[in-house]
């Protein structure tokens, strides 16, 4: 009898804790960064609020190279450094942004940035000066797919985004997509004129992505729980979302046309998350296949790697 009650409640226990997963899944990461950081046009760029109506409003980040370009004039200079831990030792990413470095003119082309999920998207507004500074575009960061009040993969407020994109006239407008946010990514390169797509270890399947972190991050619990648990629980968040499951279908989206005029996929032989030989069934000629060798799911979406950062830059050129 004791062991009967003790399997109900554990039955029960489990049911609740899908719940308790889903939600710790889905709610906004915590902040990793200073409030000096935040504050700091220079680091961070220009905190926006964009309203397309009274009720459809978007916060995202917004920098531009002319934020800093008379601090630089005056003699000063910006250190940038980001260190991610390796396995054997500590990748670092390091530039410095002098007078002497500033671009010869300022471009009026647009870079929209979608982070991966689990990150507060400040981090990426280092990587996005840094590219604001070598191409002399603006960029815009987008919250990450778990920083809004609702989860959607980042769905949110794309419409909010596009009215403030053709309210601004941009023309000439290039998107990179890390992870997750590849779902908004290819999505918001269906409502606008996309010149470039440039994703990262973009995520194919979500009930899959869950089930390769869960068992990297956490073994034990994992494998007591089992893969078809973690599936319920992916099936859960994904109910709760309202968004369609075609919405979720990258590989499907990105065979579709319209996309950008030109996408080029990254992705890693060693990227247990976002796995190469899944993009191989791709089928577009508007999509070009890159394949990066020995690098983690972590060090892909932070362009760690020197060549990932050089490839970038010539595309963005080109």
């Amino acid at each position: 009898m004791r062991l009967y009650i003790l399997i109900i409640s554990l039955v029960i226990f489990l049911s609740g804790c899908q719940s308790y997963i889903a939600y710790q899944i889905a709610k906004p990461p915590q902040k990793v960064l200073p409030k000096e950081f935040e504050s700091s046009i220079a680091l961070s760029g220009v905190q926006t609020h964009y309203c397309s109506s009274e009720v459809d409003c978007l916060d995202f980040r917004f920098i531009s190279p002319k934020d800093i370009e008379s601090y630089l004039l005056d003699g000063n200079t910006l250190s940038l450094s980001l260190i991610v831990e390796g396995s054997t030792e500590d990748e670092v990413f390091e530039y410095q942004l002098t007078s002497d470095n500033l671009p010869n003119n300022h471009n009026s082309g647009l870079l929209i940035i979608f982070p991966g999920y689990g990150v507060d998207s400040l981090i990426y507004t280092m990587q996005a000066r840094w590219l604001s500074h070598v191409t002399g575009k603006n960029v815009i960061v987008m919250p990450a797919s778990n920083q809004y009040e609702k989860f959607r993969f980042g769905l949110n407020s794309l419409d909010v985004l596009v009215n403030y994109v053709n309210k601004e006239n941009y023309t000439d407008i290039s998107l990179i997509s890390y992870s997750m946010g590849a779902i908004a990514g290819v999505e918001l390169a269906s409502k606008l004129n996309i010149s470039k797509h440039i994703l990262y270890a973009p995520m194919i399947n979500f009930e899959a992505a869950l089930n390769t972190i869960a068992n990297l991050s956490h073994p034990i619990y994992s494998k007591l729980l089992g893969d078809d648990y973690l599936s319920e629980v992916a099936a859960k968040i994904i109910e709760k979302s309202e968004v369609p499951l075609t919405k979720l279908d990258i590989l499907n989206n990105l065979n579709k046309t319209p996309h950008a005029r030109q996408t080029y996929i990254f992705s890693s032989n060693t990227d247990k998350v976002s796995p190469y030989n899944r993009l191989l069934t791709l089928n577009n000629s508007k999509v070009s296949m890159y394949e990066v060798k020995d690098l983690n799911h972590i060090e892909m979406v932070s362009l760690i790697s020197t060549q990932q950062r050089n490839v970038l830059l010539c595309l963005l050129d080109g």
